[in-house]
């Protein structure tokens, strides 16, 4: 460095006069075209005064400024590295600069190095110092990312989904049988006017046999402006996007909806306050359960300066607009100063992956995972891992039911700019697996459609885990089942008995079939039966158990809208003991559930309990699965 300062003396004792004047108006010309962002001009004038003076400090500088304008980082190097040097002490700044550039090209230990030159040059209340030794500190973080590698093989998802267009924004239904993505179509037109009348469209595809089909356009939603950064429901019938400057909208961007009936989507709709404000509203997640909703936003009351809020959907109104609960930040644990995006809440309810520039990581925007310890809290976030992870941003990843499969946008070598893949992610970051329940609710007697409504309860804390409906389309619903806990499964219509079932996943940790059903719902009438496949008793007692509580009160909820219903709650066991035993075990059993009821405010008049021990099975006694079911308490319309 001593060696070309003293060469550079020499070479400015040796220029003449004129180069010197000459030197001095090109770069004046130098930054008027950069002031007019002519940039390949002002690059040209500022290679001539370095032809005249290679020792011109303000040209490189200059040219550091133009690189990074064109997001060039490995010539902005080359440029600041030149400035330096020429005039390493006085220009501190420059090593601050230098060192976000390595920072932003991967080269981590050289940008700690930079950093610590510039922290080294300056006293500890300099503009940047705070930054640069925070930056410092995720330099080390970085290192020791690389040094540990995560497993990671991606695949191009292929030519039905990606075009010589950028795909991203993936979003997938819990099934796994339906994509939508963001499509910029016409970004790769040949002139920079067409390429500056590029928009996002929404696209799908259905997988069939393992293949994903020829992507189409979401004609009903796609406009002439831009749609992007989607959410799709569980059930693949409500979707969450993101659009700017429309003549509806309360911000700069906000977000809107659209509901599928019947393969047709509604016309999009915005999503209303207190989710939409005067801020700017993006990239929406919507919980498999649909009750929550999360978004991006940089509203007053953040952490930063873009933040991750959550805000409860409560229904749909009259008019078909959602009905919204307050908004609520999600606080420290996962907002920082910086800034958070893309978030994506597994099916799992408790698994939350999101990109961030000020967590510890490789490059501008990492992904990182989170988990919900309870109602409120999150635990540190993890990041995931290089090399999931890289110098570049990495945003926008969503993984499927079983919680192995993961989907993102990349741009990586092979890709046509943008492209959509997937990979296997590492059992670590893998959130919690999750089945579903496909169904279909028909009428018993003509087979004809039933729009009912459909819900999954947590036995354990009578909590509703899921509602949904089965009006949409042919009486079919879809809803996820998380595994790892026993569940109270209804559903239920005006003018029908009730439906009940039962899914005991304690025990399952990992992936199961989905549940394939068909519901046959029963009218109202006389000497109907419904089996209450949620009433518990420990083995050979009688006393109702906690968990009884659901059933219980979808029972009294039917009696109660049922008022001149008349019934008769029937006790059932299996073979195992005497008959006499078993007699006197089903009589006390249907008791109990009879006093439970008067002790809720049904009338004893409207009911009466019989015991048939053994004698009506309804299942082979020889298996433990047949005499499971024949183990049952069940209500029998005896008046109406």
């Amino acid at each position: 460095m001593l060696l070309f300062m003293l060469v550079c003396r020499i070479l400015f004792a040796q220029s003449s006069p004129t180069d010197e004047k000459k030197a001095v108006k090109l770069f004046g010309q130098a930054k008027l075209a950069f002031e007019s962002k002519q940039y390949d001009k002002s690059l040209n004038l500022l290679d001539n005064i370095l032809a005249l003076d290679s020792c011109f400090l303000d040209a490189y500088l200059l040219k550091s400024d133009i690189y990074q304008e064109l997001d060039s980082t490995r010539l902005q190097i080359r440029s600041i590295e030149g400035a330096l040097r020429f005039d390493p002490e006085n220009t501190p700044k420059l090593y601050y600069v230098l060192a976000n550039s390595y920072y932003r090209s991967g080269f981590y230990q050289r940008a700690y190095d930079a950093y610590q030159n510039y922290l080294r040059r300056v006293d500890q209340t300099a503009p940047f110092a705070a930054k640069a030794r925070q930056n410092a500190e995720k330099c080390m973080g970085a290192v020791k990312l690389l040094k540990h590698p995560v497993p990671f093989k991606s695949i191009n998802l292929g030519p039905n989904i990606n075009s010589e267009d950028d795909e991203y924004w993936p979003s997938i239904t819990v099934d796994g049988k339906t994509l939508i993505f963001t499509r910029l179509v016409g970004s790769k037109e040949s002139t920079v006017q067409r390429r500056s009348l590029a928009q996002e469209d929404f696209y799908t595809s259905q997988l069939v046999d393992n293949v994903w089909q020829p992507s189409e356009p979401l004609t009903s939603i796609n406009t002439i402006y831009n749609e992007g950064a989607q959410t799709i429901s569980t059930d693949g019938k409500l979707l969450f996007f993101t659009a700017c400057t429309r003549s509806d909208g309360r911000g700069s961007c906000d977000i809107y909806f659209s509901r599928n009936k019947d393969g047709v989507w509604s016309v999009p709709q915005n999503a209303g306050e207190p989710v939409n404000s005067p801020a700017w509203e993006s990239q929406p997640s919507i919980s498999a359960n649909g009750e929550t909703l999360y978004f991006v936003s940089n509203r007053q009351g953040g952490k930063g300066g873009m933040d991750i809020w959550k805000c409860n959907l409560k229904g749909f109104s009259q008019w078909g607009m959602p009905i919204w609960g307050n908004p609520l930040n999600l606080g420290d644990s996962i907002n920082t100063p910086g800034n958070e995006m893309s978030p994506f809440i597994h099916a799992d309810g408790k698994t939350l992956y999101f990109a961030s520039d000020y967590w510890p990581g490789l490059g501008g925007y990492d992904i990182f995972y989170s988990r919900l310890k309870n109602d409120s809290v999150w635990s540190t976030p993890q990041n995931i891992g290089y090399p999931i992870n890289s110098y570049k941003d990495e945003q926008g990843l969503v993984v499927d039911a079983s919680g192995k499969n993961a989907y993102y946008s990349s741009d990586r070598p092979g890709s046509k700019g943008m492209d959509i893949y997937s990979f296997e992610l590492y059992k670590d970051a893998r959130p919690s697996p999750v089945s579903y329940i496909k169904g279909k609710v028909v009428d018993e007697d003509t087979g004809a459609p039933v729009c009912a409504k459909v819900e999954l309860t947590d036995l354990e804390n009578s909590k509703s885990v899921i509602r949904g409906e089965s009006c949409w389309e042919k009486g079919e619903f879809l809803m996820c089942l998380p595994l790892g806990k026993e569940y109270a499964f209804n559903v239920s219509v005006e003018g029908y008995l009730f439906y009940s079932d039962n899914f005991q996943l304690k025990e399952k940790k990992d992936i199961i079939d989905p549940y394939i059903l068909e519901i046959k719902m029963k009218k109202i009438k006389l000497g109907g039966t419904v089996i209450l496949r949620n009433i518990f008793f420990d083995t050979g007692k009688y006393d109702l158990l906690p968990e009884s509580k659901v059933e219980l009160q979808k029972l009294i909820d039917f009696l109660n809208l049922n008022k001149t219903l008349i019934i008769e709650i029937e006790g059932h066991t299996d073979n195992v003991g005497s008959e006499e035993m078993n007699q006197k075990l089903s009589e006390s059993r249907a008791k109990e559930v009879y006093a439970y009821l008067i002790d809720h405010g049904i009338d004893d008049q409207r009911m009466k309990y019989s015991g048939y021990g053994l004698s009506r099975p309804i299942s082979s006694n020889e298996t433990d699965d047949g005499r499971a079911l024949n183990r049952r308490t069940e209500f029998k319309i005896i008046k109406r």
